[in-house]
C-alpha cells in the first residue's frame, strides 16, 4: 500500500445485494412484534417471527433470551457463507416488506435476530410469507453480511412482468468502515441470489476517495435489465495545503459497471462485464494492505 494510504485512511467497503420481488405494492418499515400485520387484524408480527424461531417467548416477555430453534433457512450467498446464532434468538428489529410472487401477494420480513456466530456478522433472515389463509413460511434466507442489515431507503425498481428488483444494505461503521450488501429474485416462492459487488472508500488529510453503487434498469423481455454501477470519485480536501507530505493525487471520475440479463435458458440473470469482478478483487487487495492505488489503476 502506498504511503498515503495509509495516512488517516477511513475505509468505506459496500457489498451490494439485490433483491427480485414479483410486484412490489408496499414500502418497508420497521414493526414491533405485537403491531398487527397489514390487513390481518387476527395475526400480529409476533405470530409470523414464531414461524421461524419456533420456540420465540410471547412478544411481552421480559425474560432474558432463551429461543435456540430456527426453522430451515439457506444463506442467500451460498452454504460457505451460512452462519448461526452466537447464542439464545433476541429479536432486535423486523422489518415488513409487502411484495407479490408469481401474481399472488405475499409479505417479505426481514428480522435481525442478534449476534450471528462469526464475530463481524449479525444474524438476519429474510422470510416469505403467504397470508392468503392461515400464515405459511414459504422461503427463509439468511442475507446479513455485516453489523446492520436492513431494507434499502428506496429498494425498489420495477421490471415488468409483475416484478421488482428490491435492495437490502448491509454495513458497520467502524473505523469509517461500511459494507453494503444488494440482490435477490422471488421466483416460485423462493428467494435467488442475482448479483452483489463490494466497493470501497477512504478519507486522508489530502483528498477523499469514495465508490458509490447505484442500480438502473434498461428496456429487456421478458424483464428489464439491470444496471449495476459504481461511480468513482476521488476528491481533493478544501484545506490539503495544511498536510504535509504526501503527493496530491489527481482528482478523477470513472464509473465502472455490469448489466444482467435474463437468460431463459438458465432462468437466471447474468452478465458479460468483468468490471465490476475486476474492481472487487482490487479493492480487496487495497483493504488488505497490498493493492494499488485507485488513482495508479
Amino acid at each position: 500500500m502506498s504511503a498515503a494510504l495509509s495516512e488517516i485512511m477511513r475505509p468505506i467497503a459496500v457489498p451490494i445485494v439485490c433483491l427480485l420481488f414479483a410486484a412490489l405494492f408496499g414500502t418497508a418499515s420497521a414493526a414491533e412484534l405485537d403491531d398487527k400485520v397489514a390487513g390481518r387484524a387476527d395475526l400480529t408480527y409476533y405470530d409470523l417471527v414464531k414461524l421461524i424461531v419456533t420456540d420465540l417467548p410471547p412478544a411481552d416477555s421480559k425474560r432474558e433470551p432463551s429461543a435456540h430453534e430456527i426453522a430451515p433457512y439457506r444463506h442467500i450467498g451460498g452454504k460457505g457463507a451460512k452462519t448461526g446464532p452466537a447464542g439464545p434468538v433476541a429479536v432486535k428489529y423486523i422489518s415488513p416488506l409487502e411484495v407479490h410472487s408469481g401474481g399472488a401477494r405475499r409479505l417479505a420480513l426481514l428480522a435481525d435476530l442478534g449476534d450471528s456466530d462469526m464475530a463481524v456478522t449479525a444474524f438476519v433472515l429474510l422470510g416469505l410469507f403467504d397470508l392468503s389463509g392461515k400464515p405459511k413460511l414459504l422461503d427463509l434466507v439468511e442475507v446479513g453480511s455485516d453489523r446492520l442489515t436492513g431494507f434499502a431507503d428506496d429498494p425498489v425498481h420495477a421490471l415488468g412482468s409483475g416484478s421488482d428488483l428490491i435492495t437490502i444494505h448491509s454495513e458497520h461503521f467502524d473505523a469509517g468502515m461500511d459494507y453494503v450488501n444488494t440482490g435477490v429474485l422471488v421466483r416460485n416462492d423462493r428467494f435467488e441470489l442475482v448479483a452483489s459487488v463490494s466497493t470501497f472508500g477512504y478519507s486522508t488529510c489530502i483528498y477523499t476517495f469514495t465508490e458509490m453503487p447505484r442500480i438502473d434498469t434498461r428496456p429487456g423481455r421478458p424483464y428489464k435489465s439491470i444496471l449495476l454501477a459504481v461511480r468513482e470519485t476521488l476528491r481533493v480536501q478544501d484545506d490539503h495545503g495544511n498536510c504535509d507530505g504526501a503527493k496530491e493525487p489527481r482528482p478523477f471520475t470513472r464509473t465502472p459497471s455490469a448489466t444482467y440479463r435474463w437468460n431463459a435458458r438458465r432462468r437466471t440473470f447474468v452478465t458479460t462485464s468483468m468490471e465490476l469482478e475486476n474492481l472487487e478483487k482490487l479493492n480487496m487487495k487495497l483493504i488488505m494492505g497490498s493493492g494499488i492505488a485507485p488513482w495508479e489503476r
